[in-house]
């Protein structure tokens, strides 16, 4: 889908502010929504001039002289939803033939969330390569459980491959964010975790408890509704029964 679900909006936008890139590629950007906030939080929240970069009167200098944030969309549909105003560049090219143009090391960091769903398995094998050597710091997410989905029109929105957080961290995956319907590996060459030492296994760990505690949690409260819908239906049984 070109847009984000809320609760995985939070912790990736923690880690970009945490990284805080000069150079940002948004892989599969969509309608631009993780661009817009990147733009803001890294280019403009925390400069006391940034009415020097968004008011008319400045329009016509270069507004964006700090961070470079370049956009990647395969689907040209969405290329009229993509806040332009946000991004330095937007290229419009299928992910499988854009990435080995890019030189190595030229980005700081690079986002591409809820896209490695959409390739086959040496696909994804092959994007992750790629996304690993064009940039410093990568960020993905992945729904730890995907369904079939098939969207007319737009062959992009196909699902066709799952994959788990073993697999992502025999790829390199250093740790991952929270989120408990989503893997949210990240790459990142400066975490001493990223050579693949028991670190990873212990930040995977933490992550597979925090899941169990969620569902565990879910099941209590499941639960207590059950109980309280039972107790609802014996007391209008109770005062049925009293009006009788």
């Amino acid at each position: 889908m070109p847009f984000s679900n809320i609760e995985q909006i939070t912790p990736i936008m923690q880690e970009v502010i945490r990284i805080r890139p000069e150079r940002m590629l948004d892989v599969g950007c969509g309608m631009g929504i993780y661009g817009i906030l990147s733009r803001i939080q890294l280019d403009l929240y925390f400069d006391e001039e940034f009415y020097k970069k968004i008011f008319r009167q400045y329009r016509a200098k270069e507004k964006w002289l700090g961070v470079t944030i370049d956009a990647l969309e395969g689907f040209s549909d969405y290329f009229d939803y993509i806040p332009k105003w946000v991004y330095n560049d937007i290229r419009i090219e299928d992910v499988r033939t854009a990435l080995p143009k890019i030189g190595d090391d030229s980005y700081d960091l690079c986002l591409a969330l809820a896209i490695i769903e959409h390739l086959d398995k040496e696909e994804g094998l092959a994007f992750i390569r790629h996304l690993r050597r064009i940039s410093r710091v990568v960020i993905m997410s992945v729904p730890k459980q995907v369904g079939p989905q098939e969207i007319p029109g737009n062959p992009y929105e196909t699902h066709r491959s799952n994959w788990s957080s073993d697999e992502f961290v025999a790829l390199g995956a250093s740790r991952f964010l929270p989120h408990s319907a989503a893997w949210i590996p990240v790459f990142d060459r400066a975490d001493p975790t990223y050579a693949g030492n028991t670190c990873v296994r212990r930040t995977q760990d933490t992550s597979f408890e925090t899941e169990r505690l969620e569902q565990k949690l879910d099941a209590l409260i499941r639960g207590q509704s059950r109980i309280l819908d039972a107790l609802s239906i014996k007391k209008r049984v109770r005062s049925l029964l009293k009006r009788i």
